[in-house]
């Protein structure tokens, strides 16, 4: 059977949007997550209604926000652990 693609033209501002979702959504695949959510936020100012762009950026802030807890976790352990070495050394 053979297979038939309809070629469509996009609108310039089409083509735009479909770039920053390339681009944001390779940046999200490879855990960028802060170019990603630029891009994502490029594509919303683009298209203000499009929830799939608004639903990324949540996911992108949820994300973001659990990296900085694991970030400050792992400084208390940091400074925890340098400090008992510190006062077992002397």
């Amino acid at each position: 059977m053979a297979h038939h693609t309809s070629e469509t033209t996009l609108t310039p501002e089409e083509q735009k949007l479909t770039e920053l979702f390339r681009q944001a959504n390779d940046y999200f695949k490879i855990e960028l997550l802060r170019p990603a959510k630029t891009y994502y936020q490029r594509a919303l100012a683009l298209d203000p209604k499009n929830a799939k762009a608004k639903q990324r950026i949540s996911e992108c802030d949820q994300l973001l926000a659990y990296e900085m807890k694991v970030m400050w976790i792992l400084v208390v352990i940091t400074i925890v652990l340098v400090g008992g070495y510190l006062l077992l050394r002397t």
